[in-house]
């Protein structure tokens, strides 16, 4: 069943999964649209190319993209954790590991750009692998947060170990 402190937040808990789910949804789509999904048109990208007339990125460019990006997607996965979490559908340990996972991609996906362009292009293939797997952790994440809003079969209760509501004992 849902979780008696889960039930009034279903409304935005529900809104905040959908919009995560679009904000994925672009950012694949934009990624696609822009650097393409091959690593050759990744370095294009950033290493600029003499067939579609475009100039290497700048670090003052790099900078531009990174710098937001740093703040903007670690505050929206601490949220989404962290809602995960208070839903507690997920045990500690794959809580963990996913919740690693994510960040980590997160964190290659701004730095490979970097890496592209000023240490080898060959890590064209890194920033293809960091932006899908954040791709898939946030829609793991987005499940996650609706199978918090459906009631369980026969009225099921959390399963032991799972990450703990505040309040109450793990």
């Amino acid at each position: 069943m849902v979780d008696p402190r889960v039930r009034p937040f279903r409304g935005p808990i529900a809104a905040f999964a959908a919009m995560l789910a679009i904000v994925a949804g672009t950012a694949a789509v934009l990624f696609a649209r822009k650097m393409g999904v091959r690593p050759a048109q990744v370095e294009a990208f950033y290493l600029g190319s003499e067939a579609v007339f475009s100039r290497p990125r700048s670090l003052e460019g790099l900078l531009e993209v990174a710098v937001p990006h740093l703040l903007a997607v670690p505050l929206a996965l601490f949220a989404t954790l962290h809602l995960v979490a208070f839903a507690g559908v997920v045990r500690r340990r794959p809580f963990a590991l996913l919740s690693g996972l994510t960040f980590g991609c997160a964190l290659a996906g701004i730095l490979s750009g970097f890496g592209i362009r000023f240490l080898w292009p060959g890590l064209a293939w890194a920033k293809i692998a960091a932006f899908v797997g954040l791709e898939a952790t946030l829609v793991l994440w987005c499940a996650l947060l609706v199978s918090a809003l459906v009631p369980g079969p026969n009225g099921a209760r959390r399963a032991e170990g799972q990450v703990p509501l505040p309040g109450r004992p793990g």
